[in-house]
């Protein structure tokens, strides 16, 4: 992609279901003229929120492949704050 730096990070999460089986992601995009592009996610095994550690290894599996970008901020709603 040829998004310019310094990148602003989205990290959200989001669940989808389709039938009875429910998919609950976590994503890391870079957002570039209003869109958030995935990047990397996880699928959590579990229904809610996502946990600290959750969002770490997320977060270090993108410094492992895009660590030389250049960051603006990281951008997130109220759900990320705290450690649980």
């Amino acid at each position: 992609m040829k998004i310019p730096e310094p990148w602003v990070i989205s990290i959200d999460r989001t669940d989808w279901q389709f039938g009875k089986t429910v998919f609950n992601i976590l994503m890391l995009g870079v957002v570039y003229k209003g869109v958030a592009f995935p990047l990397i996610w996880a699928m959590l095994d579990k229904k809610g929120n996502s946990n600290t550690q959750e969002r770490r290894d997320l977060w270090n599996r993108f410094l492992e492949i895009f660590g030389n970008r250049q960051i603006d901020f990281l951008t997130a709603d109220r759900e990320f704050v705290g450690g649980h």
